[in-house]
Parts: C-alpha cells; structure tokens; sequence
C-alpha cells in the first residue's frame, strides 16, 4: 500500500467514527470552567489566581491548559456550542487518523486486518471524547506514536515541536515527553544514521517542560497525579477489567503479551515505547487509552503473525503469509475525499445546543449573589460559566480544594457526624444539592427552607441557627 493509500483510508476511517461522534451534543461538565479561563485569559491575561471559589480564593491557578481551553472558546466564538462541538470532532478526527495510519504504516498490505486491530484502541480512546484539552492530549500523543514508525530524521524533528505545542494544550505531555525522551535515548545509544534525529527530539522533550507559562513548574500538576492519583475521581481509579473500558485495556494487554511470546523478539523501539506505558497502564483508567494507543502498531504487525503461528502450531503445518493487497489509484482518491464528506455532514447534522440535563437549570433564577453557596462538585463548573456572581464551594478543577475543603464538602454531601458543625464553621448559607443527597434529607427533615425544587435537584436555605460568620 502506497503512502496516500495509507492516507485515504486512515481519512475514511477517521471522518466516519468522528462524524458518529457528532451525533452526541456538548455536555463536559468541565467544559463550562474550562471556557471561563478561556474568556478571562484573553481578557485580561493567564489567569494565575482563583476568583471563581469561596472557598479557595486567592489559590495559585495551574495553567498547564492554557492553550487547549484557547482552542474551545476559539470553537465557541465561531459558532457558539456548535462551534465547541465541531471542534471535539476535529480532534476526534486527528486522534482517528493517527491510530489508524500508525497501524496501516505498520500492516501496509491488509488495510482491512490494520484497521480491524486499530479499532480496540479507538473504542477505547472513546471514552476522552469529550469537550476537554485531555481529548487534545489524546491526538497529540497519537500523532508522536505514528511519527514514531516512520522513517528518517523528519519525523522525530515533528515530534520535538508537537511536544513543545502539547505542554501548553494539556498536562499529559509529561507522559509524552518521558517515553520520547526514552526512545531517544535508546536511538542515541544504537542508531547512528538518526542521531541528529534523536538528538532533536530529546531536546523537544527537555523543552517542553519548560516553555511554558509556568516554566519547570509545568510537571507539578502532571506530577501530583501520577504520584498522587486522586482515586475518588473515576477516571484516576485502578482498571477494572469487569467494565467495559476495563475489559477492552485486559485484552489489548494480554494481546501484547501473548504476541511477545508467540513471535520473534520484537523492535527495541517498540519495547521502550509500550512496556512504560502498560506498566503505567496498570495505575489509572487514565492511562488505559495511551497504553492501547501505542500498543496499535505493534499489534498490527506482529498480531496476525502471532496467530499464524498459534494455528500453524495447532493444525501441525505451516501457514503461508498472506499476499500484499492493493488498493487502485483512483480509489485512494475517493476514499480520503469521502472521509473529509463524512466529517463536514457529522458537523454539519450535529446538536446545536448544549445538552443540560442533570444540571440545575432551574436554580438559576432563585441563586443568591455572592459567597455562601455549597454545590455539587459536578456542577461547579456550570454555575461558574452561569452564575459568575456566586462563587462556588468546588468544582471539577479539583486541585485547589484538596485537603480541608475536600474533606469538609464530603463531611457535608454525605451528612457524616459533625456536618452542621462544619456548615457553621465554613459560612455556608445554601445548599444546592440532588434531591438524594443525604445532606438534602437531613436539611429538609430540619425544616430547612426549601427555596427551589426540580426534578434533579434542591436548592436550600441554611438554618439562620446554622449560619456562620459570613466569608
């Protein structure tokens, strides 16, 4: 198969999955604080300092996203949800084109098996389509695996400068840059046609971590997670292999190991990419989608071997190879041209409004302005884009509330001894909670007053006896 074959179906394959993409309307709870600091950022600057809580006012902002939340407010502005939207799919679409051409540079002569193998990965990096910089994270670091298996100098000069863009989309370019600092590494030490290559692209990844807005202290945030996941949040909980994402990560791992064993020693390079990242892998569901990510072109090339060999082992007789296919020039053409048609009429027949549901519409007419509101921590991020006159008590940034505020908000959503105490001692005069909660039926068994009620949610008045001093 010829390069713009490779080309046409990775484009056919990409515009058809992200045109299906595009069928789910905008709904990232994250996406809402992620479009504030967007709007501030070209307001008035990066935004350094937290203005948006009550309760971690003041607090350093990281601005490890500066660039991606630019990108999402760049889509609102075009064409408001539906411009966020389509550029979800855009990304969807790169991340697509990456997975799958990595796996067709690799089984070159069966498009149809490199994609079939392609397509674990993707369903698995299906769970990061959402309106988040993350989503970024995921092309780029599928765009650095698919330079990887092309030859020459070129290519890793490109990942040198895809890495310096990546640290200022999303904090996962530390895990980019560590397995390309790796591979350089092991290019330096054995290959010395590409040393210049490999040179290149270690000081792209020593460059990353500091041209940034914050300078070295970009690899704080990425740092905390990986030494600290904050297991209580899903998507930093170990994989559980009895769902769904969970199953997908235990096949395309346990692939990867029978393929080691069934096949003759695989590439340095494939070793010193894949095996940090299925150990990093075992650690958070995070991970999952990189470790599937770079284990794609591995399998395409070494997977059908593999099997080869289990059968030929099975039925006592050797298996002859297949032969190579072809696909006619023109139909190259064709392809790549109905993968971009794809693309434009998922877009084009997308939702145009935000889908809300579950959030607390309702409330908004009754909420108070200023501090004093206790929310759930999902919905933090829509009330700062919808009520930027009442702070919030968390949201989904997470980071500036670890500690104290952490463990006083669960204190109180869960209604655990000593919960009023803590409503006293925090100033917190309403409660905007689900009508589930626990906090919710202890407040309304007090009496507390009930000021809005909806199907999702309950929007309640502290107890004048229960009212601190107020922050």
């Amino acid at each position: 198969m010829r390069g713009r074959s490779i080309v046409a179906v990775a484009l056919l394959a990409a515009g058809a999955l992200a045109a299906s993409s595009a069928a789910f309307p905008v709904r990232d709870s994250d996406l809402y604080w992620q479009l504030a600091l967007a709007r501030d950022t070209l307001a008035h600057g990066l935004v350094r300092a937290d203005t948006y809580s009550w309760t971690a006012r003041g607090a350093a902002v990281s601005t490890d996203q500066w660039l991606g939340q630019l990108v999402l407010y760049g889509g609102y502005l075009a064409g408001g949800w539906l411009g966020v939207l389509a550029v979800r799919v855009v990304a969807v679409a790169a991340c697509v084109f990456a997975i799958v051409a990595a796996a067709l540079v690799r089984r070159p002569q069966r498009p149809l098996v490199a994609v079939a193998i392609a397509l674990p990965a993707i369903l698995l990096s299906r769970f990061e389509w959402t309106e988040r910089p993350e989503l970024f994270g995921a092309a780029l670091f599928a765009a650095v695996v698919l330079l990887l298996q092309l030859p020459g100098e070129r290519p890793l000069f490109a990942i040198a400068a895809l890495l310096v863009v990546w640290a200022n989309v999303h904090g996962s370019f530390a895990l980019g840059a560590g397995v390309v600092a790796l591979v350089a590494a092991w290019g330096l030490a054995t290959d010395r046609a590409l040393r210049r290559g490999y040179v290149v692209a270690l000081a792209g990844a020593v460059a990353s971590c500091v041209l940034t807005p914050a300078g070295i202290g970009t690899l704080g945030a990425p740092g905390f997670h990986l030494l600290q996941p904050p297991r209580e949040i899903q998507e930093w909980a170990i994989p559980d292999p009895t769902t769904l994402a969970g199953a997908v990560w235990a096949l395309i791992l346990g692939l990867v190991v029978a393929t080691a064993a069934l096949t003759p020693r695989a590439r340095a390079r494939d070793v010193v990419l894949v095996v940090p990242l299925a150990l990093l892998s075992l650690v958070a569901i995070r991970h999952t989608p990189l470790f599937a990510i770079a284990a794609t072109p591995v399998l395409a090339e070494r997977l059908p071997v593999a099997l080869r060999v289990a059968f030929a082992g099975a039925v006592g007789a050797a298996v002859a190879p297949p032969r190579r296919a072809a696909i006619p020039r023109g139909a190259d053409v064709a392809l790549g041209l109905a993968g971009l048609v794809l693309l434009v009429a998922g877009v084009a027949l997308a939702p145009r409004a935000v889908d809300e549901e579950g959030f607390p519409v309702g409330a908004l007419a009754r909420l108070p302005q200023g501090p004093g509101l206790f929310a759930q921590y999902d919905w933090g991020g829509w009330l700062i884009w919808n009520a930027p006159t009442t702070p919030v008590f968390v949201d989904g940034r997470l980071t500036p509330y670890l500690g104290a505020v952490m463990d006083d908000y669960r204190t109180v959503l869960e209604a655990r001894p000593g919960w009023r105490g803590v409503v006293s001692r925090r100033g917190i005069r309403w409660i905007l909670v689900r009508r589930r909660d626990p906090v919710a039926v202890r407040a309304t068994d007090l009496g507390w007053p009930v000021l809005a009620r909806g199907p999702s949610f309950v929007l309640i008045q502290v107890s004048d006896a229960y009212q601190g001093t107020r922050p």
